[in-house]
């Protein structure tokens, strides 16, 4: 029995293999979310407005996510995917849109909690860097 349930796993690993990585990175940008979200709580109420309630909700996202992603890899890969490929030629396209979207709201959270403690926006930080960036390039072609 032990030996069967072994076999069980390593064959559903070897299935959601490339599926993997994809949820490793949703994970983590969990993770890191959860510690702005800490940071915050602790700059602004101190350490006692730390509660497990919300600490919880790096369990339910991580499921909620890792679920989300593993449903759209089943989809693609074996019901969707031949369409997919004739018509873009990307492997995992939607796979990697849900990881995409999910990574944006941990991003935008992420922003959140930075912009409540320093009052910076790094989102808007970055896009007035990127554009003078862009305007730079632009000046060194010209």
């Amino acid at each position: 029995m032990k030996s069967h349930t072994l076999a069980i796993m390593i064959a559903f690993g070897a299935i959601i293999a490339p599926a993997k990585p994809m949820i490793y990175i949703a994970i983590l940008a969990i993770i890191l979310d959860t510690f702005f979200g800490i940071w915050r709580s602790v700059k602004l109420e101190g350490w006692n407005s730390i509660k497990s309630r919300k600490l919880s909700t790096f369990i339910s996202k991580s499921i909620l996510y890792t679920g989300g992603i593993l449903f759209t890899f089943f989809v693609e890969r074996y019901i969707a995917a031949d369409l997919l490929q004739l018509i873009v030629g990307i492997d995992l396209l939607l796979t990697k849109v849900v990881t995409l979207s999910c990574i944006v709201i941990e991003i935008m959270s992420i922003n959140e909690s930075y912009r409540d403690v320093t009052g910076i926006n790094i989102l808007t930080r970055f896009k007035k860097l990127v554009l003078r960036a862009k305007n730079e390039v632009d000046e060194i072609k010209k």
